[in-house]
Parts: structure tokens; sequence; C-alpha cells
């Protein structure tokens, strides 16, 4: 059975946007790769979040993603105080780089989220990603003793 996909959307360069129609998954592909850099910065805080500021004209595209890349996507934008928009501009920008494309896949991607508590007294919310090594991207995730 097909995962089903969220469909959302997000403001692309027109040049980046014609790419991002074109090549989606295969730019996902590249996902764990670029997150794994973006996390190489400081969680930010009190900071507003930061938005594609290109100097060119924007499009609006529809797009679907997978659950777990849409929440894996939102959990780092959320975290860094950045747009999704954003990540997925640098997502491009790192894919269209001929010499990063030659690279294959060495890591794969786990997002999960766990509910402690939400009500109108708090709200207790822990989100967690794992990358793993992998011979084969498509290997599946290793058993995580808790």
């Amino acid at each position: 059975m097909k995962e089903k996909q969220l469909v959302t959307s997000v403001s692309l360069p027109d040049a980046e946007a014609a790419l991002w129609r074109a090549q989606r998954a295969e730019i996902m592909l590249f996902s764990e790769r670029y997150l794994r850099i973006k996390m190489r910065n400081q969680v930010r805080r009190a900071v507003t979040r930061k938005y594609n500021r290109v100097e060119r004209e924007f499009e609006i595209v529809t797009t679907r993603f997978a659950p777990t890349e849409y929440d894996t996507l939102h959990f780092v934008a959320a975290a860094l105080r950045v747009s999704v928009s954003l990540l997925i501009y640098g997502l491009i920008q790192l894919w269209k780089k001929p010499s990063r494309r030659a690279i294959r896949r060495f890591f794969s991607i786990n997002y999960s989220a766990d509910s402690e508590g939400w009500d109108t007294s708090a709200g207790f919310l822990e989100e967690i990603i794992t990358f793993w090594a992998v011979e084969d991207p498509g290997d599946a995730p290793p058993v995580l003793l808790t």
C-alpha cells in the first residue's frame, strides 16, 4: 500500500521551482545529507524566522511529501527558525552541484515524535531525528534499544 502524501506548498525562485517540479523525488534523496549539514548549525532561539530572500521572481509550488518527510523538514526548520521553503531552496542548491550528485548516499534518517502531554496546563513534545550509516540506502533502520 502506498503511503499517504501530504499536499502543501513551498515558495521558490522561478528557476528552482521548475527544477523542483521536474526532479522532486531525486532531490529529496539528498535530504539526509542536507539536513545533516544544516544540523551542524546551532539551534536558534529568540530570533525571527529566516525566509527566502533571493532577488528574483518567486512561485508558490504545490508539492507532496510523505508524512515523515514533512515532519522531518518542519522539525529542522523550527529548530533553526527558518522556513521549510528555505530548506527546500538550499536542498535544491546542494542537488545542483554535480560533485554532490556523484556521491552516493551513506546515511538514512528516522523521525519520531512522542506527545508526553498536551493540554491547557502544559505541553510536552519530544521530537527526535536519528541518522545511521548504511551500506544500502534501502536498508531498514537499526533496532535502537532504549
